[in-house]
């Protein structure tokens, strides 16, 4: 028996079920040899993890290993990998059979709750979800019996309570109950127990994004779960959601895969969170499953909210989607008549126009969102307009009008208290003062807006600061540190799947490499960089790429490449409108036909970057290239 006594004053228990990695290790060695398992000490690790350090699995599988003189662990390994079911890999006979003793002295009510709780799909479950699963009464009755099942679990081992009342199953034992609950629970009771988990989940997020987003557009489910949590204030929505982060995203993908009604509601649940997650490959994969759910439902406002919030998270991976989507919503919500959606659809297109680097016609829907909002009186969305406008102007080089625009922001997201808002805002600020040289300026913004971040944000707004005080210690000449900030912001990107971060922090690296004087470095990271943005078809990111390894190779005195790619910059800077780029790319093009002994189309580009130079209030940079032009000594650097 596997039972503890915890009936017995003054006993202690001994816990048999996950051995130290060095004990797990040991006792397969033990068993198999050490000739053998030497060979691959990493493999040996891998292996432990794979079966839980579970000693009686990890005898079993050693045993057999012993017995299998041509296998070596990572054969072994694999194998575990490929297999459906842990049990297949083992003794299945002694492992089954260890299991039915425990599961044999169980209460019928336990036994029923450890067969569901095999159908969990996420890593932990607290007492409320597996009241869900078991469908038992929401009195206190129903609850205390789920209480007395859990105690009993946890007594014989058959479930372990890591943190306190949050519960794992054990792989090995998952795998058994999923046997027994195969075996014992017919396919509708299955599907009945999944549904109200799901609807548990459902209800319990759109409840917590109610007290953390009140002024979101918020759609309630058509059925509330009995089960659901229910909070007190925004603090503890907020610790539920992220506790129940990894469950809630499982969630989301079971109902994707096997349930359309709650496929279909999920993302608009979850929306608030998903963008502050960033787990935009999952993220989109949730509303792909959604729209093709709702499309066959006849429900256009969900369909059309749903589709502008799928146009939020798609201009951070693939504007042409993102824009698709809004243009939808756009039509449903016009058709519907609803002002409100047509505004937050015209927004979200405005976003993914300048996420693609068109920032003409993000200003216009911006324009036509902002009008809207300012009819109803919606001071949230307004800010969000001015937000979006100040990143469009800061994109075509007309800072002191995007700093307009970012200061309002901030001021109308302190009166409104939003606090993401002023995360945003004081960033932005900081960026642009950055930019116009005002490098105490923009430190102190930063660390305003790291201050708030670290209190109310995610890790989309912490990689992006990193970046953005990376760059002020650039500015400062402290190239090590702005590196470790660069490297932090690519591997929170990348983890999150946010290529248009992952391509601007590579750009930030390249650029702090070459201001190093390592070329090599710079190249590959602007190379990196440009690959990133071709990828999503970001013509703004491109454009800083491109520039950056022409930069490079004019700096290796190869002006004949460096021209090729300062032209290929500025037919992609004149597309998009942005002028800083054209600019630096117009006078790029001046430098490496004058090395190239090109003297009149030398002119001709300087003539036209001095001019743009100009146009930006960039009277420093026109002059410098006049200079150079008329014969000054000769510069390499943009």
């Amino acid at each position: 028996s596997r039972n503890r006594l915890s009936g017995l004053d003054g006993a202690t228990s001994l816990l048999v079920d996950a051995l130290p990695g060095q004990e797990a290790a040991a006792l397969f060695t033990r068993i198999a040899g050490t000739a053998r398992t030497s060979r691959d000490p990493d493999a040996l690790t891998l292996l432990m993890e794979a079966c839980g350090r579970h000693p009686l699995a990890t005898t079993l599988l050693a045993g057999r290993f012993r017995h299998r003189q041509i296998w070596d662990l990572r054969h072994l390994l694999e194998r575990l990998a490929q297999s459906l079911d842990p049990l297949d890999e083992l003794d299945e006979e002694v492992f089954v059979s260890a299991f039915r003793f425990s599961y044999a002295e169980l209460a019928p009510g336990t036994r029923r709750l450890l067969r569901l709780l095999a159908l969990h799909p996420g890593p932990d479950v607290t007492a409320p979800a597996a009241a869900a699963l078991s469908g038992t009464g929401t009195g206190p009755g129903g609850a205390e019996g789920v209480r007395r099942s859990i105690e009993e679990l946890l007594d014989c081992h058959l479930l372990a309570e890591p943190v306190l009342g949050r519960y794992q199953l054990h792989d090995l034992t998952r795998a058994f109950a999923l046997r027994m609950c195969s075996a014992e629970e017919s396919e509708s009771a299955r599907g009945e127990a999944v549904g109200r988990l799901l609807g548990y989940y459902l209800t319990s997020a759109h409840r917590a994004h109610r007290l953390t987003h009140p002024r979101r557009r918020a759609l309630e489910p058509d059925q509330l779960s009995f089960y659901a949590a229910e909070f007190g204030d925004e603090q503890e929505a907020a610790a539920w959601l992220e506790a129940e982060r990894t469950n809630l995203l499982a969630a989301a993908r079971t109902a994707a895969a096997e349930d359309l009604g709650h496929a279909a509601l999920f993302p608009h649940a979850l929306a608030p969170s998903l963008r502050i997650w960033g787990s935009w490959a999952v993220t989109n994969e949730l509303y792909g499953a959604a729209v093709a759910a709702l499309r066959s439902r006849g429900d256009p406002l969900l369909l059309a909210q749903t589709l502008v919030e799928a146009a939020a998270v798609l201009a951070q991976t693939g504007h042409g989607e993102a824009l698709s989507c809004a243009g939808e919503a756009l039509t449903l919500f016009q058709d519907l008549d609803d002002p409100a959606g047509c505004a937050d659809a015209s927004l979200q297109a405005s976003r993914a126009h300048l996420a693609a680097g068109h920032t003409g016609p993000s200003l216009r829907m911006a324009a036509r969102a902002l009008d809207l909002y300012r009819q109803r009186g919606d001071l949230h969305g307004e800010a969000e307009c001015l937000n979006v406008e100040g990143a469009a102007l800061h994109h075509e080089g007309r800072y002191d009008e995007a700093l307009g625009r970012a200061r309002l922001t901030l001021r109308m997201h302190e009166g409104t208290g939003d606090l993401l808002g002023q995360i945003r805002a004081l960033n932005n600020i900081g960026e642009i003062h950055r930019l116009q040289g005002r490098i105490e300026h923009a430190h102190d913004h930063f660390e305003r807006s790291r201050v708030l971040a670290q209190l109310h944000s995610g890790a989309q707004e912490l990689a992006i600061l990193d970046m953005n005080l990376g760059a002020v210690s650039q500015a400062m000449g402290d190239t090590p540190r702005a590196l470790a900030g660069f490297r932090r912001a690519l591997e929170s990107h990348r983890g999150r799947g946010d290529a248009l971060g992952e391509a601007n922090a590579l750009i930030s690296m390249g650029s702090a490499h070459a201001e190093n004087g390592d070329g090599g470095e710079a190249l590959l990271h602007f190379t990196l960089a440009e690959e990133v943005a071709r990828s999503i078809d970001s013509a703004y990111e491109r454009t800083r790429a491109l520039l950056g390894v022409a930069d490079v190779h004019e700096s290796a005195d190869r002006p004949d490449v460096a021209f090729e790619v300062y032209g290929q910059a500025l037919d992609l800077a004149e597309r998009t409108g942005s002028r800083p780029a054209a600019a630096r790319a117009l006078a790029g093009l001046a430098r490496t036909a004058r090395s190239l002994g090109r003297d009149e189309p030398a002119r001709e580009y300087g003539r036209r970057a001095v001019e743009v130079y100009r146009s930006l209030g960039s009277e420093a940079e026109a002059e410098s290239l006049r200079r150079l032009l008329l014969g000054g000594t000769r510069r390499t650097g943009a």
